[in-house]
């Protein structure tokens, strides 16, 4: 019985990325006939797939023409924020290499997800006799530098108690401690002594917020924690970024630097 339930349900996940699909630069709106006759679906079907998306704000009915569906609201944030982090990809890549390059060290950059922050970019050196790989796609924990910048500079509500709470209380109290001084210095410096490992990350601002953070990793003897140039170098590529986001006066607002 729950193998059927589970079956009806991905088919339910692929009959609306199908409807979804059908929309594109030439098809902005689309009728229940004219989506049920595309994917094969009978009406009544398809009818009851637009009702529900709807009234979950995936689509929403053509203002001038009622018979038509167009995309809704929650289709139109999904978009707005699909954008924005294909931007901050494309705006951080060649600087991600040329701080790779002049420090030596990898460079990721991590985005923002439901989970915490996903590796999305990486730059390794060419050479370096002691190198830190991360694959794209990894998650990171709350041990990240990456993790912690985000927890304290981002503005959406819930966020960062969503991840305290499940912390011993003396563990959750050092962690929020250390948020003041992210804010101030706009950085984040993570020394993991069982690896030897040194982790200083950066953030990326846009418009209105935190958009990622990038991320320097090396070990104590490559990557001092504080007060380094390679620091100072990932501050200003972080910067720059930020600058070609149109960030810099988000950046002023929430932080101290």
């Amino acid at each position: 019985m729950a193998t059927n339930a589970s079956s009806g349900d991905i088919q339910a996940v692929r009959r609306l990325a199908g409807i979804l699909r059908l929309f594109s630069e030439s098809t902005r709106g689309l009728s229940v006939a004219e989506a049920a006759e595309r994917t094969g679906l009978n009406r009544s079907t398809a009818h009851r797939y637009f009702s529900t998306m709807v009234a979950e704000q995936i689509l929403e009915r053509d203002r001038d023409e009622p018979s038509t569906y167009v995309p809704g609201r929650l289709m139109l944030e999904l978009g707005t924020i699909a954008q924005g982090q294909r931007r901050v990809l494309d705006v951080a890549h060649p600087r991600m290499r040329a701080l790779s390059r002049a420090t030596n060290l990898t460079v990721t950059l991590s985005l923002w997800s439901f989970f915490g922050p996903i590796v999305t970019l990486v730059s390794e050196p060419s050479s370096h006799p002691v190198l830190f790989t991360v694959r794209v796609g990894s998650r990171l924990g709350l041990e990240s530098a990456q993790t912690r910048l985000f927890l304290a500079l981002l503005q959406e509500e819930g966020i960062t108690e969503q991840f305290l709470r499940p912390l011993a209380p003396r563990d959750r109290q050092q962690l929020e401690a250390s948020f003041a001084e992210i804010r101030q210095t706009g950085v984040c410096r993570v020394h993991l002594p069982n690896i030897d490992a040194v982790g200083i990350a950066a953030p990326v601002f846009g418009h209105h917020d935190l958009a990622a953070t990038i991320a320097l990793l090396g070990t104590v003897s490559s990557l001092p924690i504080t007060g380094s140039p390679q620091e100072e170098a990932l501050v200003g590529a972080a910067a720059t970024v930020t600058a070609e986001m149109g960030g810099t006066e988000t950046a002023h607002r929430l932080t101290s630097r």
